[in-house]
């Protein structure tokens, strides 16, 4: 991806490509983004933020490995092949995803930073640091990893 293009127009633009490539898959998921994407920006009303963006597309993502996780049980070998190809191509449109270690420090650092006094503050805090984890992290590690610490403040 370019830097100074936003991340929907990097979208259209390898879109086009994968048109020109007769990349059917990468030219199908992508085109799975845009429709997502315009459908968020018709219900809005407005153009998306890329923080946006990444969101609909970690939700697809989301989508296609729950997938996998059937054809896998159904033992669906060609549609699981499938579907690990195109979560290699829906990775390549996400932020490099945080290790264990780097979530922790993150949520300890806005754990200090806010007056939170255990887990009945979750939501608030759950508030306060999915803003600097969206698309960098899955969301039930960042949950677990904020309960864990809100329950530490106790001990």
């Amino acid at each position: 991806m370019i830097d100074k293009l936003s991340l929907k127009d990097s979208i259209y633009s390898d879109m086009k490509n994968a048109l020109k490539n007769k990349d059917k898959l990468r030219l199908s998921t992508l085109r799975m983004f845009i429709a997502a994407i315009k459908n968020k920006e018709i219900s809005k009303k407005e153009e998306l933020e890329n923080r946006e963006v990444i969101s609909i597309i970690t939700n697809y993502l989301k989508k296609v490995e729950e997938s996998l996780e059937m054809y896998e049980k159904g033992n669906r070998l060609e549609m699981a092949e499938r579907a690990k190809e195109e979560i290699s191509i829906i990775k390549e449109y996400l932020p490099e995803q945080l290790s264990e270690a780097e979530v922790v420090d993150v949520i300890k650092g806005i754990l200090k930073t806010n007056d939170f006094k255990g887990i009945k503050d979750l939501g608030r805090a759950m508030k306060a640091v999915m803003p600097n984890l969206q698309g960098k992290a899955d969301g039930r590690i960042v949950n677990q990893k904020v309960r864990e610490l809100l329950i530490n403040l106790n001990n």
